[in-house]
């Protein structure tokens, strides 16, 4: 897609991801994580990880789910994201057990390019598939 030059909040949620990632606040490839490493890229489960930035940032709550909806919007616009069947921004994920049992599923942008984002990048958590 054509590069569009990133807004300032969706620069900002990116920072904040950097810095729990490597901090280890924010938990990745675990049961209820809000992102995980796939073959793909960097899924962030949405809305959760959207809605957890504006809790963040403290944001007036009375806002908090338009506001996290905001962010989501603004990070798809920088265009760092795969995008799924039928122009669709949000992929769909099947978690598995077993390696081969569906319990679950969530939704995620992923975003592409790891290398920009996280250094080193983590290992990929084998339970989950795109749908």
């Amino acid at each position: 897609g054509k590069q569009v030059e990133p807004t300032a909040t969706a620069m900002a949620f990116i920072t904040w991801l950097q810095q729990g990632l490597a901090s280890r606040d924010l938990k990745y490839n675990e049961t209820g994580a809000m992102i995980h490493f796939v073959p793909e890229g960097m899924a962030l489960v949405s809305p959760l990880v959207f809605k957890a930035f504006a809790a963040d940032q403290e944001l007036n709550d009375s806002g908090a789910e338009a506001q996290a909806l905001q962010v989501q919007r603004e990070v798809i616009k920088a265009g760092w994201h795969l995008m799924g069947p039928g122009k669709s921004n949000i992929l769909k994920y099947q978690v598995l057990v077993r390696g081969s049992v569906p319990v679950g599923k969530l939704r995620a942008i992923v975003l592409i390019r790891l290398q920009r984002w996280v250094v080193p990048v983590p290992p990929i958590n084998p339970v989950l598939r795109m749908d």
